[in-house]
């Protein structure tokens, strides 16, 4: 589905693409209803949960890198991540208390909510309708967008197979696995502000040496040590930090080489298909690991080689411009 979010954008506009892809998003709790395991509930959900995230995140990345300024992105971006943080904390505390009182209150009051989201985005500066990229666009667009989310994607994707895990260990206690996600994105929250300003001063390099290589650290100490509590919650904790260093690093770097590229637009989609080759690649080798009986942990290898390939790819961004953009 994601060359429709690059037809619609070229077709409607970002503005337009980013409100129908929040709307889409929506349609994902209500899907979620049916779902008791197993089953073909969860193929709707899976259908729209695929065209949410190619309608709403081309948009969303490309129209936050249009209205923002170079000079102050990782300010930005660390404000963004902030608030983001804090509201995934308080997410699950009300969606649990619904939970215990009906399951249809759990999912439809994010799907109310996420609906309302649109109103707001209405109030926002709309951009001009982009242009269709020319061949030369195309052809000469800077690889380093699709490189990167490449190794975004491997690293994400990878790392997703660490709450099972974790839900594993606390033997399936959601209390527990609540506590721990909420204490990492306290620390997270906290850090991405402070992180942000000093990307714009100049240390965009330093700040992604520092988070990418404190979560590869975290990602072996998981993969080899995490087998009890206190273990699983320092590892969230030091992983909450790298973080703070991390994703304003990565993503001032992208949405400030998406402003400079003669077609955001097409920069920003081809910067998600590098997503897309990144995570799905992840996905099928964990799931082929786990169809081997190999221990899900090796995963976690994965999540460090798309760490690698960030630091890398990203230091040579920042070296290349010496400026914190």
């Amino acid at each position: 589905t994601r060359p429709l979010s690059l037809w619609l954008c070229l077709k409607k506009g970002t503005h337009f693409t980013l409100m129908i892809g929040t709307i889409a998003f929506a349609c994902r709790y209500p899907a979620m209803l049916p779902i008791k395991g197993l089953s073909w509930a969860l193929v709707p959900f899976m259908l729209i949960s695929g065209l949410a995230d190619s309608l709403y995140w081309v948009p969303y990345h490309n129209y936050f890198a249009s209205v923002g300024d170079t000079k102050d992105r990782g300010s930005s971006v660390g404000i963004r991540e902030a608030i983001a943080t804090v509201v995934a904390v308080i997410g699950p505390v009300f969606g649990g208390l619904l939970l215990a009182v009906d399951p249809l209150y759990a999912f439809m009051l994010p799907f109310v909510l996420t609906l309302l989201s649109v109103l707001p985005l209405m109030k926002t500066p709309s951009l001009p309708v982009p242009a269709k990229p020319t061949k030369e666009e195309k052809k000469n667009i800077d690889p380093f967008g699709f490189i990167v989310f490449i190794g975004d994607g491997l690293f994400f994707q990878a790392g997703t197979v660490w709450p099972l895990i974790v839900f594993m260990i606390l033997s399936e206690n959601y209390g527990n696995f609540g506590f721990i996600l909420a204490l990492a994105a306290f620390f997270r929250a906290t850090g991405c502000m402070l992180f942000g300003k000093l990307i714009d001063k100049g240390n965009g390099s330093l700040i992604c040496f520092i988070g990418y290589g404190l979560h590869i650290v975290v990602l072996t100490v998981r993969g080899f040590f995490a087998y009890t509590v206190p273990v699983v919650i320092a590892c969230d904790f030091f992983a909450a930090i790298a973080y703070c260093f991390s994703i304003p690093g990565l993503m001032t770097a992208v949405y400030n080489a998406t402003k400079r590229t003669s077609h955001p637009l097409y920069f920003t989609y081809h910067t998600e298909f590098g997503w897309d080759i990144g995570a799905v690649s992840a996905m099928l080798i964990c799931a082929g690991l786990t169809a081997a009986g190999i221990n899900l942990r090796w995963g976690l290898v994965i999540a460090v080689a798309g760490a690698a390939l960030k630091i890398f790819v990203l230091d040579r961004y920042y070296r290349k411009r010496n400026i914190p953009s």
